[in-house]
């Protein structure tokens, strides 16, 4: 079992910034289409999903992701290339979350996303953001008052409906990094 966490809050979001600065970030083409940031930024999904092709490689034969022997579905780029960090984003969510089970991590470095629904999300997710940045808020519409809430989820993890709850991230003002994973579920995964 790794063991990268104490329970406390802003030390574990230290260890887990350290974590996420040794990744490389990217965007598929589903997130690319929601962005507007610079391009070192990138949203990557991490768990199972339907989506069994990949690419082209150089010789136009068709690439496909690797199968996932829990699900049946396809293991996604980040979750093939680390997998080792299905353990860490576990040991932080049980630490800090341990009642709200996921099988999806969105992790997400300076991207703040164009208002949206989370489609294929089932019920609640829980948002955790990670940085020395400005700015940087996720804004949640609210439906009933017609008012935009503005969270900092750097102080502690958000848990709402993003399939029924409009939803975005403010730009980023400043030279600092802002990362935010999202644990949550869809009819893709395997619970954790």
């Amino acid at each position: 079992m790794t063991e990268f966490f104490s329970g406390d809050w802003f030390a574990d979001c230290a260890v887990m910034q350290e974590i996420l600065d040794q990744l490389i970030f990217y965007s598929g083409s589903d997130r690319k289409r929601m962005q507007y940031s610079k391009p070192s930024s990138g949203s990557m999904l991490y768990g199972c999903t339907w989506r069994g092709f990949l690419k082209y490689d150089k010789d136009g034969n068709k690439v496909f992701r690797e199968k996932c022997i829990d699900t049946g579905k396809y293991k996604t780029k980040v979750y093939s290339d680390f997998p080792e960090l299905k353990f860490i984003l576990l040991e932080f969510s049980n630490y800090h979350f341990p009642e709200f089970e996921w099988n999806q991590c969105q992790l997400n470095k300076d991207f703040p996303c164009v208002p949206h629904f989370d489609s294929t999300n089932t019920g609640v997710s829980t948002l955790v953001a990670i940085g020395e940045y400005l700015d940087g808020e996720t804004c949640l519409y609210n439906e009933a008052s017609r008012e935009i809430e503005k969270y900092d989820a750097r102080i502690k993890p958000l848990v709402f409906d993003g399939s029924k709850i409009l939803h975005w991230v403010q730009p980023i003002r400043s030279t600092g990094k802002r990362y935010s994973l999202v644990f949550f579920n869809n009819q893709y995964g395997e619970k954790n």
